[in-house]
């Protein structure tokens, strides 16, 4: 199965912000002190950053759907915006080699 870590969509002002897939690559949250080493990393491209660590519910009286994404938004060009990406689909799957868990009932 193909799954997209990470993608690129514009922020405030046409600068780029970074959603990363993060439960579905580790079956869980990111720890603060990972999206503090995210923060760091993106520091060597943007003047500034920002992280934010989302956690979504979905719901219907059938279904419950929870969704751990990381949003990195960054005070840098759009045209930086594949290397932005890139710095956060290689820090996902550093955190996945690290510690991943198994979805329930697998």
């Amino acid at each position: 199965m193909n799954q997209t870590i990470a993608f690129i969509r514009p922020g405030a002002g046409g600068t780029p912000e970074i959603v990363v897939n993060f439960g579905p690559l580790t079956g869980r949250e990111a720890t603060l002190a990972e999206i503090d080493r995210l923060a760091r990393r993106l520091l060597d491209v943007a003047a500034h950053v920002r992280v934010h660590a989302v956690r979504t519910h979905d719901m219907t009286r059938e279904t419950e759907t929870i969704v751990h994404q990381v949003v990195a938004e960054a005070d840098a060009a759009a045209s930086q915006g594949d290397r932005l990406r890139d710095i956060c689909e290689d820090w996902a799957v550093d955190c996945a080699e690290e510690r991943s868990l198994e979805p329930l009932g697998h």
